[in-house]
């Protein structure tokens, strides 16, 4: 299984108050990318539509991972 350095990733560089780990398994990173994508875009798509109650139901789900 390959390892990625998470402190080598742009968005930690940018975002992260701290690493828990230096490495993690490379799926496992995409995985939760990805859900962090989809995470983002369904708060775009709410904001698109008017409904900023969606939005943030969905960035409070993300603070309580």
């Amino acid at each position: 299984m390959v390892d990625v350095r998470l402190v080598d990733l742009e968005v930690i560089k940018r975002y992260s108050l701290a690493v828990r780990r230096d490495t993690v398994p490379a799926t496992e990173l995409l995985a939760a990318l990805d859900a962090s994508r989809a995470l983002v875009a369904a708060v775009i798509e709410a904001a698109g539509q008017g409904a900023d109650a969606v939005g943030a139901d969905a960035t409070g789900a993300a603070e309580g991972t």
